[in-house]
This record gives C-alpha cells, structure tokens and sequence, in this order.
C-alpha cells in the first residue's frame, strides 16, 4: 500500500509517501506507525486516514493495495 503524509507529520518523517506491505485495520495501522516513527506518536493520535480518498474510521480493515492519506488536523483563523 502507499502511504501518504501531510503537513507536520511529513515535515517531521522528511517524507511525502512510502509504500508499506501491510494489511489488517487502519488502528493497526497507526499503532504500527507509531512504533515506527516514535517521533510522532503523538501527532498520529489526532489523525484522519482516508483511503483511496475517502475518510475511514480505526476498525477499517485494508487489503494492501490501497492508497492511505494521513491527515493531521488542520487549525486556521
């Protein structure tokens, strides 16, 4: 699967994308990434995944072939 990154989470990782052979849940997902990139465990904690472009909840379950977007949430003014 390929994986995206946005915003801080990929100027923290010095990373866009890369791609991951995984399958299960996208909670599994995170806790994966998280072991990984312990630097922004706790940013991952506050995420959206969409998947394939669209928005998902933690219990998804991925089939490896997809594209997952992570998205930090956004503040403005």
């Amino acid at each position: 699967m390929k994986v995206l990154y946005f915003a801080v989470i990929r100027e923290k990782l010095k990373k866009n994308e890369e791609e991951l052979d995984f399958k299960g849940t996208v909670k599994e997902l995170k806790e994966l990434l998280k072991t990984k990139y312990p630097e922004v465990s706790e940013l991952l904690e506050k995420v959206k995944f969409a998947v394939n472009e669209e928005y998902v909840e933690e219990n998804y379950q991925l089939k490896g072939d997809e594209k997952v977007a992570i998205i930090p949430p956004v503040s403005g003014g």
